[in-house]
């Protein structure tokens, strides 16, 4: 006996928007933390941080801040002032990209 296929649903789907804690998730995910230390820190577990990143919404977030990123640090090669050089100037940021880079921080 086969089982007859479900009709699809015609409510709208029941997903609630991302908050505070899946944007957490994203950007920790983005710095490269292990997803038993993301899931930890959002307060949920891995089951839970491996459906969120299933989420259509979720990926498109994660790629959002991927592509910011991308586009900064090209604005920053352009721009003829090398990272060392900002960094001695007082950038935090290009100070932490240096450590970053070599596993300092």
């Amino acid at each position: 006996m086969t089982r007859p296929k479900k009709k699809p649903s015609k409510q709208p789907s029941q997903v609630p928007p991302l908050d505070d804690r899946h944007y957490l998730a994203i950007h920790l995910l983005f710095k490269g933390y292990k997803r038993q230390d993301v899931a930890k820190e959002c307060g949920i577990s891995r089951m839970q941080l491996y459906r969120w990143e299933q989420r259509e919404d979720f990926n498109r977030e994660y790629d959002k801040l991927s592509s910011e990123y991308a586009r900064q640090t090209c604005r920053q090669l352009k721009s003829r002032t090398s990272w060392a050089d900002m960094a001695l100037k007082g950038d935090l940021k290009a100070t932490m990209t240096i450590l970053n880079a070599h596993g300092i921080w």
